[in-house]
């Protein structure tokens, strides 16, 4: 999925869940989480050029909900013991770290690359073939609701 509607998703579904007074920083933060799965394509093309090879590494840990729970509880975690917004309200800031990051591979699903949801274990790839790849009936509603909120 392109990178914009990642970024409006989880800037999104932040904001709907932290506290009103929290949400223009949850936007923010869920722009940040929504996209950070990708970032690990960075050191990928470092080792490979092979374009299936690159689609395969790519979605695969970072993009696994057995994954990404953890990574949301070590940045809950490190944003916690330093005060501030996430220690004002903990739960409410786990949850929208979490479903800022897992909104990445679950919209990665919907595309006809799909993703490996539940990478390491040995099954196929998740893939609706719902959605476009670069998809502007989509985004720009979430685009109008992050400028809402």
């Amino acid at each position: 999925m392109d990178s914009l509607s990642q970024i409006v998703l989880g800037g999104a579904v932040a904001a709907a869940v932290v506290p009103t007074g929290h949400r223009r920083a949850a936007l923010a933060a869920g722009a940040v989480l929504g996209t950070l799965p990708d970032l690990d394509s960075l050191p990928i093309a470092l080792f490979t050029q092979d374009p299936v090879a690159l689609m395969t590494w790519h979605r695969s840990a970072t993009h696994s909900l057995l994954v990404l729970p953890l990574v949301a509880w070590a940045i809950w975690a490190f944003f916690r013991r330093r005060g501030g917004r996430v220690a004002q309200a903990p739960r409410a800031w786990f949850w929208a770290i979490l479903l800022a990051l897992v909104t990445h591979p679950l919209l990665d699903a919907f595309t006809v690359y799909g993703t490996q949801l539940w990478w390491p274990l040995p099954v196929r790839p998740t893939m609706w073939s719902t959605v476009f790849i670069i998809d502007p009936l989509y985004t720009v509603w979430l685009l109008i609701a992050c400028a809402v909120a």
